[in-house]
């Protein structure tokens, strides 16, 4: 198997979510931390009767920092941990970062890997001509014996990779699949202290302007646990050549232009990432934040250091949309029918608009909106 190591580093802010949230009632914040509070830790620092506290927290206004002031004890006294905060959340929901058993942040290969599958099938999709584009779209509206279409979050899965990336078997897609033949390692432990909260904003579209997006008295926005630009850590890819020689790519479907896709991987990353970022880019500009359009400038600049170094460039984590998670305007290129039929089939924008999407999620700093999130380099090292 032929084996690279990375050094992966962060460019704009990551979050990889674990599934778990945090409110008011989980922690506080205090001099630009927020402290997750550890109930065991407050009960045996405060030697409060837990009925007693139990009952304070049904109170409305019940807040720790007062409540801890009130025992004279720091929040870092009773907290699991604690993480860098620029400004209170207050309210605000916090998502919590993916952590390993010893609380550390990492990176999961399976992340990576969804990144590097949707790049790799994006080349194939370019090199197919408009007819088999056209014919994997009709594949994809095609009904099934109740009358429904294809559930939109199992489309790629489903239909579009099943068509594109091996010779799939409906008792086992994943014996048959191009990809098996990459392996991606989870990230080395991340220093916590490397993870930050951070505030993140819906943008919509309005009257031609990007704004923060808000609906009555509700605004779109939350914090998030984020490693932010500039983390550095390190994990492996392994090319198995056994199954992309002799017998086995015939056995398994793989084609000979797939298995050089499959090779160069690093290339249809950067190859995607360009078009991102000049799509992204333009964007920003067209619709006046120019801080996130400068964003891109520089990562065009970043993207040519990375490729000249046998690295690449790769959108993960949450956030970053519809355009780094899917491949329909390659797959769809001149063929405004078919795009239109798959953006009322799965009800994608409203039918009157022809920008889609039309929202962004942003990460702010000092109360402004300045990158987009999810960007990483990886370079390889030796």
């Amino acid at each position: 198997m032929a084996t690279r190591t990375y050094r992966l580093e962060t460019l704009s802010p990551l979050h990889i979510g674990s599934g778990q949230e945090y409110g008011a009632f989980d922690g506080v914040f205090q001099n630009g931390r927020w402290y997750l509070i550890d109930l065991k830790k407050v009960l045996e620092r405060s030697k409060e009767d837990p009925t007693n506290l139990a009952n304070a927290m049904t109170q409305s206004g019940f807040n720790w920092a007062g409540w801890l002031q009130q025992r004279k004890t720091a929040p870092a006294e009773v907290a699991a941990r604690s993480v860098v905060c620029a400004q209170n959340p207050g309210s605000t929901k916090i998502r919590a970062c993916l952590r390993d058993p010893f609380d550390r942040p990492y990176i999961p290969g399976s992340t990576l890997k969804g990144a590097i599958r949707t790049a790799v099938l994006e080349a194939i999709i370019v090199d197919l001509d408009r007819n088999r584009r056209r014919q994997t779209v009709r594949q994809i509206l095609e009904k099934n014996e109740q009358g429904r279409n294809t559930p939109r979050e199992r489309v790629g899965r489903k239909t579009v990779e099943r068509l594109l990336l091996g010779k799939h078997s409906r008792r086992n897609d994943s014996n048959y699949d191009l990809l098996r033949a990459l392996h991606v390692s989870d990230s080395e432990p991340i220093d916590p202290e490397q993870a930050h909260i951070g505030l993140v904003w819906v943008h919509t579209l309005r009257n031609d302007q990007l704004v923060q997006k808000r609906v009555g008295q509700e605004e779109y926005k939350m914090f998030l646990e984020w490693l932010p630009a500039g983390v550095q850590t390190r994990l492996t890819t392994r090319l198995d050549e056994r199954l992309l020689h002799g017998s086995y790519p015939q056995q398994l479907g793989f084609a000979d232009s797939q298995i050089q896709t499959l090779r160069d991987f690093a290339a249809a990353c950067n190859e995607r990432a360009s078009e991102i970022i000049e799509h992204e880019s333009s964007f920003y500009k067209d619709y006046g934040l120019d801080a996130v359009a400068r964003f891109y400038q520089t990562l065009h600049d970043r993207l040519q250091q990375v490729e000249n170094s046998g690295g690449f460039l790769l959108n993960i984590g949450w956030g970053g949309g519809w355009e780094m998670k899917t491949v329909t305007n390659p797959l769809t290129e001149g063929l405004d029918d078919e795009y239109w039929r798959i953006r009322q089939t799965y009800r994608l924008g409203r039918s009157d608009s022809a920008v889609f999407p039309k929202t962004r999620r942003l990460a702010y700093r000092d109360n402004q909106p300045f990158a987009p999130l999810g960007w990483v380099a990886l370079i390889p090292e030796g």
